[in-house]
């Protein structure tokens, strides 16, 4: 009974560990970069295996007038047109390989398929080699060089592909042979079908060694892509950082656009009465409705408790969502916080020519944010984009600062001293 079970559980495992493998490979199959790169390694293979092909056509034809040629096993056909067309069929190919890896052709598809024909059609053309064969020499020699070159320098990812092209050869040089009324020995027969196995070994080695690089790649792809994005998002809030903002800048650059900076009024005040804890909990709620409101891209935690958002929208429609943000802050349950938390915010809309637009942009905005809080806070500002305007305040701030700082710095010398 123990052994029963024992076994039913093996076998379970084993289904399973094999319905995990063939998703694995079906996953790696069907990404676009193991395609791209697997189609661009066949046409290289198949590129040299062409070449090799001319070469040894070339070869053979010239030896054909050597001196001490010999006839031929099977004259049915003449020895130099068999290698004049493989020549000529192996010529067109290399061109058309050659166009393909300039990327003159695109189309994946195509160039998958023309790959399988130029294999499909040089096993079949190996048989010809039978009529080259000249006495005294041996009669599979370059039968299987051909078929070496066919069958072990591509890649065959796709079984169902593989399985035609054998089956084709197979029978077109059993049904030379049969034709011609060659006698092929036990030894040859049996040299032949090892043949067979040792390719089909060899093809399925470099098959699972081609997809277990490409999973180690889609791994650390995938990897590195989920390290980008982290690299890019802050931790606490799910939105974009600092860093991103960086990296995006130049995607503003000559588009209309609606900016706003907005923060959560008196966060300072949260933190202090029911701890930071609360204060974070505060920030995700406020993160996960801007988000809701304005997408994934676009939002981004520009300080502490600081938001920017840059979108596409239009005027109507951005409007539209911060008033529905504001909506729903307002109807958000708060756990243990006695003043409901709020949000001010300033906007402004417009045409970005470039970096010195954009930022001036935030400058406009931050100035009705400050607005928007001595205006009794809970509420956004917006007003359409105005350069001069913008740089106007950026001055009057600037001119502020300047005439603050001594006395602070005085006030500060004060308490020192004393």
């Amino acid at each position: 009974m123990k052994f029963i079970i024992y076994l039913q559980k093996y076998i379970q495992q084993l289904f399973q560990r094999t319905l995990g493998d063939f998703q694995d490979i079906q996953a790696i199959l069907s990404d676009p970069e193991f395609k791209k790169r697997k189609i661009r390694d066949n046409l290289y293979a198949c590129s040299f295996v062409a070449c090799l092909l001319c070469i040894i056509s070339m070869t053979g034809f010239v030896g054909t007038y050597a001196p001490r040629a010999v006839g031929a096993v099977l004259p049915t056909i003449n020895s130099t047109t068999v290698y004049l067309v493989i020549f000529g069929i192996n010529l067109v190919f290399l061109a058309c390989f050659y166009q393909c890896l300039r990327e003159v052709v695109k189309d994946e598809e195509l160039l998958d398929d023309l790959v399988y024909v130029f294999l499909l059609i040089d096993s079949s053309l190996a048989c010809l080699s039978f009529f080259t064969t000249q006495n005294g020499s041996s009669f599979f020699f370059e039968y299987l060089l051909i078929l070496i070159l066919v069958y072990l320098l591509p890649i065959y990812d796709n079984i169902k592909v593989l399985i035609p092209i054998i089956a084709v050869n197979l029978a077109t040089t059993f049904a030379v042979i049969d034709v011609t009324g060659h006698e092929v020995p036990w030894q040859d027969q049996y040299d032949i079908v090892l043949f067979y196995l040792v390719c089909l070994v060899i093809i399925f080695s470099r098959r699972h060694l081609a997809l277990s690089f490409a999973q180690v790649r889609m791994t650390l792809r995938s990897r590195n892509e989920e390290f980008y994005q982290r690299s890019r998002t802050d931790e606490l809030t799910g939105l974009l950082n600092r860093e991103a903002l960086r990296e995006d800048f130049e995607q503003y650059f000559g588009k209309a656009l609606c900016v706003m900076i907005c923060d959560i009024d008196q966060f300072k005040f949260y933190n202090d009465t029911y701890g930071h804890i609360r204060g974070d909990e505060i920030l995700s709620v406020v993160s996960r409705l801007f988000q809701k409101h304005f997408g994934y891209t676009g939002v981004y935690r520009y300080g502490g408790d600081e938001f920017l958002i840059i979108s596409f929208m239009p005027h109507d429609g951005f409007q539209h969502y911060v008033e529905t943000f504001q909506n729903q802050l307002c109807k958000q349950p708060f756990e243990a916080v006695q003043r409901h938390p709020t949000v001010s915010g300033g906007y402004t809309w417009g045409y970005c020519e470039g970096a010195v637009s954009l930022r001036t942009m935030f400058a406009q905005a931050d100035q009705l944010l400050y607005k928007a809080k001595a205006a009794g806070r809970n509420r956004v500002f917006g007003e359409p984009f105005d350069m001069e305007k913008a740089e106007a305040g950026l001055h009057e701030m600037a001119t502020w600062i300047e005439a603050e700082l001594p006395a602070k710095q005085a006030a500060a010398s004060e308490i020192k001293v004393t």
